[in-house]
Order: C-alpha cells, then structure tokens, then sequence
C-alpha cells in the first residue's frame, strides 16, 4: 500500500484579514479514508475560518479530490471527526452537505453548453409560483449571484461560448447558491 501525502496550503487575498475573532466554520480532526488496497488518508487535520481561502495541492493520487469529497458529502470518513461551525456533523450525502452550506466546485465542468448561464445556474432547481416557471425570479437571482461575487458575465450568454475561466466562474455561482 503506498501512503501519498497532499498539502494544504493558504493564499492570501487582496481582501482584508479575518477577524481573530471570527468563527470557525470548518473543522476537520485526524480524518483517515481507506479504499481497497489503498490508504487515501491517513489523520488528515484542517481548520477553515472565516474569510480564508485554502487552496489544496499535490501529486495525483495523493487524496486531494478524496479529501474534497469528504467535506462536500460524497464519501464517509472510515475514522476522524468533521465539525461545522462548531457543531460535529456526519454528513451523509451531497446534497445534506448543500443544506449545511458546504459545496464543491471541482476542475470537471457540470455544465451544459448549450444553455445560458442563467439557466445553468437553476438548472434542476427553478422558481416555480402556483406550477409556473418564475423567470423574472431565476432573473433576479442570477443577477444577484453574479454581482455578489463580481463575476461581470452575461446572464444569456450560452456556456459553451464562455472562456474557460468564465466557465468557472459560472460553477463557483452555482457552488454559492446552494440549494433552492
């Protein structure tokens, strides 16, 4: 069995520090996971306060997207203890995990070129009043999602014609807007 180990690293951003004081949001002790033949994580330890941004790398194989996709809810630790803004969680789905607020945006693109941005953002998910699709609804919230990260991206835009980054951007809004 071989024993690869990932770093997490924090980057500074250009906004400003985290209040000393401020709640830690996510917190996670000795988590270890283990698939046949393979030790994917052994005692891994990471703390997330407010305003941080933790960026994780390494080799692959070294349980970067293991590590990711305990906290966003796909796999249970076999050992170790997750807490949520203070309180121990066991998350035991994906979608437990949006409810909590915590989701993941990975490198794979989820979405479809040939629709808009806006209805990439609420698809599977769309406003509906008395059975009606509330268009100026996913409207308004498109706009706010996008303005409240900056990400200056044309609602109507198809996502097959976006840039690789602005792409991105379109999965982080996603990410952000969590459940309905």
């Amino acid at each position: 069995m071989t024993e690869p180990h990932a770093r997490a690293q924090s980057a500074p951003l250009p906004s400003p520090p985290a209040d000393p004081g401020a709640v830690e949001l996510l917190r996670l002790s000795s988590i270890s996971k283990h698939f046949p033949g393979v030790k994917a994580l052994s005692g891994v330890d990471f703390d997330l306060q407010a305003g941080e941004v933790h960026v994780l790398f390494g080799e692959n194989g070294a349980g970067k997207s293991t590590l990711i996709n305990i906290i966003a809810g796909t796999f249970a630790p076999d050992d170790g203890t997750m807490t949520l803004r203070g309180q121990p969680v066991r998350l035991s789905s994906p979608h437990h995990a949006r409810q909590l607020g915590v989701n993941a945006v990975f490198q794979e693109f989820s979405l479809i070129p040939t629709l808009s941005v806006q209805d990439n953002l609420y698809l599977g998910r769309e406003h509906k009043h008395a059975g009606i699709l509330d268009k100026r609804a996913i409207a308004r919230g498109t706009r706010e999602t996008l303005e409240l990260l900056q990400f200056h991206l044309d609602p109507k835009a198809q996502a097959g014609s976006l840039s690789r980054a602005e792409q991105q951007m379109v999965e982080i809004a996603k990410a952000i807007q969590g459940e309905p």
